[in-house]
């Protein structure tokens, strides 16, 4: 392609440089000019400067790894391919793209974290140009990893660790129990911490004739509590719960991003309850309605942040201020338009805002026998 089609590849290159100058521009390193770029390609692709090794056994691997340990780097560009072996977390020097596909039943924090090692230390300027690729299920997961990570990190910083934390799952009479954390799969899991947004993401309604049935009954829930001033009211827990059961009715759960509605549901009643509130037992709720937020950005991502619109100050804001002690539920009424990516049918959209005064706790959905 170098040779034959340059133009195409210039193509191909333009996007990435544009993607990579923005990360380079937020730590102020050098940035190579878009033509020395595709020169540089060229001149390494047409000189055979990229070389492709295949890893398949522990044999062959460790005739592959130099006196650090460490895969060698044998050509000015490197590609290894490879699984379980390359699973174990052996690292690349100057490594900055990493496509990672393995996704078993249940994911491992320990063994997750490991596979992590592959990167090593990375200094700033190298942070800066590295890329990771995954598919959306397992980014979830390493998300929840981290945040479960960094709850607990948080937690002993604070020196809040002398309260504990909680670990908390619905068992099968659909109460909220302790859970020992030895079981918790981390597929299933939620930390909960201070002024943490719950919401989904990614979700697609269903058609407007399958769901205005639904739709309806909400609007009517929500008028009988609703206050004409626009102002945060009290929900009573079961009408909040009532809610979100039927919001969850309005998805497609054949299209789009599955929404865990259970940890939704389950951090809702456990904030409601079990915090030092005069108010346990209700959520603290904000109604907004007309809303015309797309279902995806410019950026070609999921919208995830229906309640920041650059008003006065938006929803979240609001409930940022107001969640002190109880939980804020926002219930966003969008229009459901089909040149925004819905199907033309309005909805409504919740988001979760924990109270300031939360406690670090770790929900999970499911635990391993």
């Amino acid at each position: 392609m170098a040779t034959e089609q340059p133009l195409f590849l210039y193509k191909l290159i333009k996007p990435l440089y544009a993607n990579l100058k923005k990360s380079l521009e937020r730590i102020k390193g050098e940035i190579p000019t878009l033509q020395d770029v595709q020169h540089e390609t060229c001149f390494y692709l047409k000189n055979d400067y990229v070389l492709v090794t295949k890893v398949n056994s522990e044999k062959e691997i460790s005739e592959l790894l130099d006196d650090k340990g460490q895969l060698k780097l044998r050509a000015p560009l490197n590609i290894f391919i490879g699984g379980q072996i390359l699973d174990r977390g052996i690292t690349v020097q100057n490594l900055i793209g990493f496509y990672y596909g393995r996704n078993p039943r249940t994911f491992q924090q320990d063994t997750i974290l490991q596979h992590s090692r592959m990167f090593g230390y990375r200094l700033k300027k190298d942070l800066a140009v590295t890329r990771f690729y995954t598919t959306l299920e397992i980014y979830q997961v390493m998300k929840k990893i981290h945040e479960f990570d960094t709850s607990l990190r948080e937690s002993f910083e604070k020196k809040s660790h002398e309260r504990g934390v909680v670990f908390i799952r619905r068992d099968e009479d659909e109460k909220l129990v302790p859970c020992n954390p030895n079981k918790i799969l981390l597929s299933k899991t939620v930390a909960l911490k201070p002024l943490k947004r719950l919401l989904p993401v990614g979700f697609q309604t269903g058609y407007k004739s399958n769901i205005a049935k639904h739709v309806k009954e909400i609007d009517q829930i929500i008028e009988r509590r609703k206050r004409e001033d626009g102002k945060p009211f009290l929900f009573p827990l079961p009408e909040a719960v009532k809610v979100i059961q039927k919001i969850k009715l309005t998805h497609d759960e054949k299209e789009g991003e599955s929404w865990d509605d259970a940890a939704f549901l389950s951090s809702l009643t456990y904030l409601s309850k079990n915090l030092n509130s005069k108010y346990s037992g209700n959520v603290l709720c904000i109604v907004r309605e007309n809303r015309n937020m797309s279902r995806i950005r410019s950026n070609h991502r999921y919208e995830d942040a229906p309640d920041t619109a650059s008003n006065e100050e938006s929803e979240l804001m609001l409930a940022k201020r107001i969640a002190i002690d109880t939980p804020v539920l926002i219930l966003l009424r969008q229009n459901g338009k089909e040149e925004n990516g819905w199907r033309g049918g309005p909805f409504w959209w919740p988001i979760l805002v924990t109270p300031k005064n939360t406690k670090t706790t770790i929900f999970t959905g499911g635990v391993s026998e």
